[in-house]
């Protein structure tokens, strides 16, 4: 028996693990916890499925800020601290509350989310994980876990579809990734990974070769011909000349545009960047405008487009 209890790895042993990228770790960690997570939220919330997407809130959380985790030791009441944060904010959910951020996990200090994924070795599964998504789950998952736009308001216009599809693609994607979690080897599709990289810098350099003349119709023969562009709630248009016209437009006016952040995970990829008007004309563009493009064979055939809220001029009222 002493000798069983010593194979089994201790809580804090299974978080170095996870930390320095076990993923098999961490799923056995929180299946060990999961019931008594559970529990706890089922305490706070009552019967009903808030108890469960708080549980599952708190798996994304582990799963991408483990290696921020700097006592091993504490792991477990961190988990606890987190499932407490995620059932607060399914209370204030009832209250009728707008929640527009992400549920505040942990502190941090460092700039976005998507340096904060690079450095957390996980990130591999993450990744492969998405992959597996359908897509419709997949880029409603990237944007609000990965991206900038994680308001259910924002997801909603940028994807063109109501909040409470927004809302349940948000619940469905998570049980799918807490599963897989629970159930994972701990191991990758290499092949898918390097794919995704190289969609991530194809974008990275065609969103800035986009207004620069002499790469302008090499990344626009990405977009095929027929091409389905959605902006906002309106109707979308067909056709790679419309992309084409305003590339012109702005590129006549002295527009940049340089891609801030560039998430790819199959056929559904993120990019999300910011327009750098000219002195003269500074109220030209918005500054910020986020991309969801969905490919077949290599060929981006449908793309959402939304575009920040401009700021005030100064001579505005």
């Amino acid at each position: 028996m002493d000798h069983e209890a010593h194979l089994r790895p201790t809580d804090a042993e299974l978080a170095v693990a996870a930390r320095g990228g076990d993923c098999t770790s961490l799923g056995l960690l929180l299946e060990r916890h999961r019931a008594r997570l559970f529990g706890a939220a089922l305490r706070v919330l009552g019967y009903g499925p808030e108890a469960e997407d708080a549980v599952q809130d708190t798996f994304l959380i582990a799963l991408r800020h483990i290696g921020d985790l700097k006592d091993p030791q504490a792991v477990v009441g961190w988990l606890f601290t987190v499932l407490h944060r995620c059932c607060l904010r399914q209370l204030r959910q009832k209250r009728g509350e707008v929640l527009t951020g992400e549920v505040p996990d942990i502190p941090d200090e460092r700039p976005g989310i998507e340096e904060r994924l690079e450095k957390v070795a996980l990130r591999e599964w993450i990744w492969d994980a998405l992959h597996k998504l359908p897509e419709p789950l997949r880029a409603t998952a990237m944007l609000r876990y990965f991206g900038s736009y994680q308001s259910y308001e924002d997801l909603a216009a940028i994807l063109a579809v109501p909040i409470g599809t927004v809302r349940s693609r948000l619940s469905q994607s998570k049980r799918k990734l807490a599963e897989m979690l629970l159930d994972t080897a701990g191991l990758c599709d290499p092949d898918a990974r390097s794919q995704s990289r190289e969609h991530q810098q194809f974008y990275a350099e065609a969103f800035r070769g986009l207004l620069r003349p002499a790469e302008r119709d090499h990344y626009l023969s990405h977009f095929a011909e027929d091409i389905l562009l959605f902006r906002g709630g309106g109707t979308p248009v067909v056709g790679r000349s419309f992309i084409a016209q305003e590339v012109d437009e702005d590129t006549d006016a002295g527009i940049l545009l340089e891609p801030q952040r560039v998430l790819s995970a199959g056929n559904v990829s993120v990019v999300e960047g910011r327009f750098v008007n000219p002195p003269e004309d500074p109220f030209h563009c918005p500054p910020g405008v986020a991309f969801v493009i969905f490919r077949r064979e290599d060929k981006a055939t449908r793309m959402h487009i939304h575009l920040s809220p401009r700021p005030p001029r100064i001579d505005d009222d």
